[in-house]
Protein backbone atom coordinates (compact mmCIF):
# COMPACT_ATOMS: atom_id res chain seq x y z
CA UNK A 1 0.00 0.00 0.00
CA UNK A 2 2.18 2.47 -0.67
CA UNK A 3 3.50 4.88 -4.50
CA UNK A 4 6.61 6.32 -5.84
CA UNK A 5 8.07 9.61 -6.83
CA UNK A 6 11.13 11.44 -6.54
CA UNK A 7 12.42 9.03 -3.48
CA UNK A 8 10.07 6.24 -3.72
CA UNK A 9 7.29 7.85 -0.83
CA UNK A 10 5.00 5.70 -2.15
CA UNK A 11 6.24 1.90 -2.42
CA UNK A 12 3.23 0.37 -3.11
CA UNK A 13 3.39 -2.48 0.00
CA UNK A 14 -0.15 -3.27 -0.19
CA UNK A 15 1.51 -5.11 -2.98
CA UNK A 16 4.57 -6.22 -1.73
CA UNK A 17 3.47 -7.48 1.67
CA UNK A 18 1.24 -10.27 0.24
CA UNK A 19 3.85 -11.57 -2.24
CA UNK A 20 6.07 -12.20 0.47
CA UNK A 21 3.44 -15.27 1.29
CA UNK A 22 3.36 -16.76 -2.35
CA UNK A 23 6.74 -17.92 -1.94
CA UNK A 24 5.65 -19.90 0.99
CA UNK A 25 3.12 -21.50 -0.27
CA UNK A 26 3.02 -24.81 -1.92
CA UNK A 27 2.86 -24.22 -5.83
CA UNK A 28 -1.16 -24.58 -7.31
CA UNK A 29 -2.46 -27.03 -10.03
CA UNK A 30 -2.29 -23.74 -12.31
CA UNK A 31 -0.64 -20.07 -11.42
CA UNK A 32 -3.38 -18.32 -12.40
CA UNK A 33 -5.42 -20.04 -8.98
CA UNK A 34 -3.87 -16.41 -7.30
CA UNK A 35 -6.39 -13.74 -7.90
CA UNK A 36 -4.88 -11.93 -10.43
CA UNK A 37 -6.34 -8.28 -10.81
CA UNK A 38 -6.05 -6.12 -8.25
CA UNK A 39 -8.07 -2.73 -8.19
CA UNK A 40 -7.64 -0.20 -4.91
CA UNK A 41 -7.13 2.62 -3.82
CA UNK A 42 -4.62 5.32 -1.46
CA UNK A 43 -5.38 8.34 0.58
CA UNK A 44 -4.03 10.65 2.54
CA UNK A 45 -4.57 13.80 4.12
CA UNK A 46 -2.06 15.99 6.58
CA UNK A 47 -3.45 19.07 8.36
CA UNK A 48 -2.11 22.20 8.59
CA UNK A 49 1.89 22.32 8.39
CA UNK A 50 3.69 25.65 9.81
CA UNK A 51 5.67 27.18 7.41
CA UNK A 52 9.53 28.44 8.52
CA UNK A 53 10.69 31.09 5.90
CA UNK A 54 10.14 34.33 5.23
CA UNK A 55 6.71 33.93 4.09
CA UNK A 56 6.09 32.22 6.93
CA UNK A 57 2.11 30.55 6.50
CA UNK A 58 0.93 27.14 6.87
CA UNK A 59 0.99 24.17 4.13
CA UNK A 60 -1.73 21.20 3.70
CA UNK A 61 -1.22 18.42 1.94
CA UNK A 62 -3.49 16.09 0.48
CA UNK A 63 -3.23 13.03 -1.71
CA UNK A 64 -5.86 10.44 -3.59
CA UNK A 65 -5.01 7.70 -5.70
CA UNK A 66 -7.03 4.61 -7.18
CA UNK A 67 -4.71 1.90 -9.01
CA UNK A 68 -4.93 -1.42 -11.31
CA UNK A 69 -2.41 -4.20 -11.43
CA UNK A 70 -2.18 -7.67 -12.40
CA UNK A 71 -0.20 -10.39 -11.29
CA UNK A 72 1.18 -12.35 -14.61
CA UNK A 73 3.19 -15.32 -12.92
CA UNK A 74 6.15 -16.24 -15.03
CA UNK A 75 7.17 -19.39 -12.76
CA UNK A 76 6.23 -20.88 -9.86
CA UNK A 77 9.13 -18.42 -8.10
CA UNK A 78 9.09 -15.36 -10.38
CA UNK A 79 6.14 -12.60 -11.83
CA UNK A 80 5.49 -9.44 -12.99
CA UNK A 81 3.24 -6.95 -12.10
CA UNK A 82 2.31 -4.15 -14.63
CA UNK A 83 0.36 -1.27 -12.94
CA UNK A 84 -1.53 1.94 -13.79
CA UNK A 85 -2.34 4.44 -11.36
CA UNK A 86 -4.29 7.62 -11.28
CA UNK A 87 -3.40 10.40 -8.48
CA UNK A 88 -4.62 13.74 -7.30
CA UNK A 89 -2.47 15.99 -4.81
CA UNK A 90 -3.57 19.13 -3.38
CA UNK A 91 -0.24 20.78 -2.04
CA UNK A 92 -1.57 24.57 -0.89
CA UNK A 93 1.41 26.76 1.11
CA UNK A 94 -1.28 30.21 1.55
CA UNK A 95 1.81 32.35 1.44
CA UNK A 96 3.11 31.11 -1.68
CA UNK A 97 4.99 33.84 -3.22
CA UNK A 98 6.05 31.68 -6.85
CA UNK A 99 2.44 29.55 -7.84
CA UNK A 100 -1.15 29.51 -6.72
CA UNK A 101 -1.89 26.23 -8.18
CA UNK A 102 -2.82 24.08 -5.53
CA UNK A 103 -4.39 20.99 -7.36
CA UNK A 104 -2.04 18.47 -9.45
CA UNK A 105 -3.17 15.27 -11.37
CA UNK A 106 -1.02 12.69 -12.83
CA UNK A 107 -0.71 9.06 -14.28
CA UNK A 108 1.56 6.90 -13.52
CA UNK A 109 2.67 3.92 -15.30
CA UNK A 110 4.38 0.85 -13.74
CA UNK A 111 6.46 -2.51 -14.28
CA UNK A 112 7.92 -4.75 -11.43
CA UNK A 113 9.26 -8.13 -11.18
CA UNK A 114 9.24 -10.20 -8.20
CA UNK A 115 10.98 -13.23 -8.04
CA UNK A 116 12.31 -16.07 -5.14
CA UNK A 117 13.78 -18.09 -7.53
CA UNK A 118 17.65 -17.85 -5.96
CA UNK A 119 17.89 -19.62 -2.77
CA UNK A 120 16.97 -17.63 0.18
CA UNK A 121 16.77 -14.38 -1.83
CA UNK A 122 14.00 -12.21 -2.63
CA UNK A 123 14.41 -9.66 -5.56
CA UNK A 124 12.20 -6.78 -6.73
CA UNK A 125 12.85 -4.92 -9.59
CA UNK A 126 10.69 -1.89 -10.49
CA UNK A 127 10.30 0.80 -12.99
CA UNK A 128 7.71 3.46 -13.25
CA UNK A 129 7.17 6.79 -15.11
CA UNK A 130 4.51 9.84 -14.05
CA UNK A 131 3.07 12.38 -16.64
CA UNK A 132 1.14 14.85 -15.58
CA UNK A 133 -2.29 14.54 -16.97
CA UNK A 134 -2.88 18.21 -18.03
CA UNK A 135 0.40 18.25 -20.02
CA UNK A 136 0.26 14.63 -21.25
CA UNK A 137 2.13 15.26 -25.08
CA UNK A 138 5.32 17.29 -23.29
CA UNK A 139 6.82 14.11 -21.24
CA UNK A 140 10.32 15.71 -21.46
CA UNK A 141 9.32 18.57 -19.33
CA UNK A 142 6.24 17.23 -17.12
CA UNK A 143 7.51 13.50 -17.06
CA UNK A 144 9.46 11.58 -13.90
CA UNK A 145 11.25 8.39 -14.03
CA UNK A 146 11.50 6.04 -11.29
CA UNK A 147 13.76 2.70 -10.07
CA UNK A 148 13.99 0.48 -7.80
CA UNK A 149 16.25 -2.53 -7.55
CA UNK A 150 15.85 -4.47 -3.82
CA UNK A 151 16.91 -7.82 -2.89
CA UNK A 152 16.33 -9.32 0.92
CA UNK A 153 18.67 -11.92 2.37
CA UNK A 154 17.42 -14.61 4.90
CA UNK A 155 20.47 -14.72 7.23
CA UNK A 156 18.34 -16.98 9.56
CA UNK A 157 14.51 -17.84 10.25
CA UNK A 158 14.71 -15.08 12.46
CA UNK A 159 17.20 -11.97 10.17
CA UNK A 160 17.08 -10.88 7.05
CA UNK A 161 19.21 -7.51 5.44
CA UNK A 162 18.37 -5.96 2.37
CA UNK A 163 20.25 -3.95 -0.62
CA UNK A 164 19.87 -2.39 -3.59
CA UNK A 165 18.75 1.36 -4.68
CA UNK A 166 16.46 3.99 -5.89
CA UNK A 167 16.22 7.14 -7.52
CA UNK A 168 14.81 9.10 -10.32
CA UNK A 169 15.75 11.07 -13.29
CA UNK A 170 13.38 13.83 -14.59
CA UNK A 171 11.99 17.69 -13.74
CA UNK A 172 15.44 18.86 -13.97
CA UNK A 173 16.94 16.16 -11.76
CA UNK A 174 18.18 13.39 -10.74
CA UNK A 175 18.72 11.65 -7.56
CA UNK A 176 20.42 8.06 -6.19
CA UNK A 177 19.58 6.66 -2.71
CA UNK A 178 21.17 3.34 -1.66
CA UNK A 179 18.62 1.05 -0.22
CA UNK A 180 20.13 -0.72 3.09
CA UNK A 181 18.43 -2.18 6.02
CA UNK A 182 17.69 -5.23 8.28
CA UNK A 183 14.30 -6.91 9.47
CA UNK A 184 14.12 -9.13 12.54
CA UNK A 185 11.43 -11.68 13.59
CA UNK A 186 11.95 -12.85 17.23
CA UNK A 187 8.44 -14.64 17.09
CA UNK A 188 6.00 -15.20 14.36
CA UNK A 189 4.34 -12.83 16.21
CA UNK A 190 6.47 -9.61 15.93
CA UNK A 191 8.52 -8.07 12.82
CA UNK A 192 10.83 -5.15 13.17
CA UNK A 193 11.87 -3.25 10.12
CA UNK A 194 14.56 -0.67 9.59
CA UNK A 195 15.06 -0.26 5.39
CA UNK A 196 15.99 2.97 4.24
CA UNK A 197 14.88 4.96 2.40
CA UNK A 198 11.71 2.64 2.45
CA UNK A 199 9.91 1.96 5.82
CA UNK A 200 10.68 2.20 9.22
CA UNK A 201 7.99 -0.54 11.39
CA UNK A 202 7.54 -2.49 14.48
CA UNK A 203 4.83 -5.38 13.45
CA UNK A 204 2.34 -7.64 15.58
CA UNK A 205 0.42 -9.91 13.98
CA UNK A 206 -2.48 -11.21 16.35
CA UNK A 207 -3.84 -13.71 13.89
CA UNK A 208 -3.26 -14.89 10.20
CA UNK A 209 -5.19 -12.02 8.68
CA UNK A 210 -4.82 -9.19 11.35
CA UNK A 211 -1.64 -6.97 11.72
CA UNK A 212 -1.02 -3.87 14.19
CA UNK A 213 2.06 -1.68 13.38
CA UNK A 214 3.46 1.38 15.11
CA UNK A 215 4.95 2.73 11.40
CA UNK A 216 7.44 5.63 10.15
CA UNK A 217 6.12 7.10 6.76
CA UNK A 218 8.11 9.50 4.45
CA UNK A 219 5.79 11.54 2.15
CA UNK A 220 7.59 13.18 -0.85
CA UNK A 221 6.46 14.66 -3.94
CA UNK A 222 8.32 15.89 -6.78
CA UNK A 223 5.84 17.88 -9.22
CA UNK A 224 5.30 20.83 -12.17
CA UNK A 225 3.09 23.96 -12.02
CA UNK A 226 1.41 25.30 -15.17
CA UNK A 227 2.73 28.07 -17.01
CA UNK A 228 0.12 30.40 -15.91
CA UNK A 229 1.47 31.05 -12.76
CA UNK A 230 3.65 34.43 -11.50
CA UNK A 231 6.98 31.92 -11.83
CA UNK A 232 5.94 29.66 -14.84
CA UNK A 233 6.16 26.25 -14.82
CA UNK A 234 7.77 25.70 -11.38
CA UNK A 235 9.07 22.58 -10.10
CA UNK A 236 8.79 22.17 -6.33
CA UNK A 237 9.62 18.92 -3.64
CA UNK A 238 8.01 18.19 -1.03
CA UNK A 239 10.01 16.18 1.40
CA UNK A 240 8.93 14.82 5.55
CA UNK A 241 8.16 12.40 7.45
CA UNK A 242 5.35 10.95 10.12
CA UNK A 243 4.92 7.84 12.99
CA UNK A 244 1.91 6.16 12.74
CA UNK A 245 -0.74 3.57 14.58
CA UNK A 246 -1.59 1.28 11.59
CA UNK A 247 -4.23 -1.24 11.67
CA UNK A 248 -4.32 -3.58 8.56
CA UNK A 249 -6.71 -6.72 7.85
CA UNK A 250 -5.97 -8.94 5.05
CA UNK A 251 -7.31 -12.17 3.33
CA UNK A 252 -4.19 -13.34 1.37
CA UNK A 253 -4.22 -12.14 -2.28
CA UNK A 254 -8.36 -11.30 -2.15
CA UNK A 255 -9.22 -8.45 -0.16
CA UNK A 256 -7.03 -5.60 2.02
CA UNK A 257 -7.89 -3.18 4.34
CA UNK A 258 -5.44 -0.34 6.42
CA UNK A 259 -6.49 2.45 8.71
CA UNK A 260 -3.57 4.56 9.58
CA UNK A 261 -3.46 8.05 11.76
CA UNK A 262 -0.07 9.71 13.29
CA UNK A 263 2.17 13.00 13.38
CA UNK A 264 4.23 14.29 10.97
CA UNK A 265 7.35 15.79 12.33
CA UNK A 266 7.92 17.67 9.54
CA UNK A 267 10.60 18.36 6.55
CA UNK A 268 11.48 20.52 3.74
CA UNK A 269 9.27 21.71 1.07
CA UNK A 270 11.64 23.95 -2.38
CA UNK A 271 10.40 25.69 -5.28
CA UNK A 272 12.78 25.87 -8.46
CA UNK A 273 12.61 27.76 -11.63
CA UNK A 274 11.34 25.82 -14.60
CA UNK A 275 15.25 25.68 -15.50
CA UNK A 276 15.56 24.00 -12.25
CA UNK A 277 17.47 27.09 -10.59
CA UNK A 278 16.86 29.94 -8.10
CA UNK A 279 15.52 27.63 -5.23
CA UNK A 280 13.32 28.62 -2.51
CA UNK A 281 13.96 26.55 0.28
CA UNK A 282 11.47 26.56 3.20
CA UNK A 283 11.31 24.42 6.15
CA UNK A 284 8.01 22.72 7.68
CA UNK A 285 6.64 22.24 10.92
CA UNK A 286 4.64 19.22 12.59
CA UNK A 287 1.21 18.45 11.83
CA UNK A 288 -1.36 15.44 12.33
CA UNK A 289 -1.99 13.04 9.29
CA UNK A 290 -4.16 10.30 8.62
CA UNK A 291 -5.10 7.59 5.61
CA UNK A 292 -6.26 4.86 4.23
CA UNK A 293 -6.07 1.94 1.22
CA UNK A 294 -8.24 -0.48 0.58
CA UNK A 295 -7.19 -3.40 -2.21
CA UNK A 296 -9.78 -6.29 -4.30
CA UNK A 297 -8.43 -8.89 -5.58
CA UNK A 298 -10.49 -11.03 -8.98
Amino acid sequence: MYTMHKHFLRICLCTLVPLALLGDEEPSQSLWDYHPIHLGGNLIRMGKAPVDSHENGHLFFRKNNAFLNMLVPVSATSYFFPRVEWNSVTLDWNDNPKFNQTHFYYAQFGLMFYSTGLEKWRWIVRADYNIDLEHFAHPGTYGLFSGLLWGAYELDEKWRYHVGATGSVGLKGDIMYPLIGLDYSPTKEWTIEAIFPITYSVQYKPSPNWRLSLKGRPMKERLRTNSHQPQSRSIFNYSSIGTEFNVHYEQTMRFEIEGYAGYNFGGDFYIKDQTGHNALYTDLGGAIYGGATIDFAF
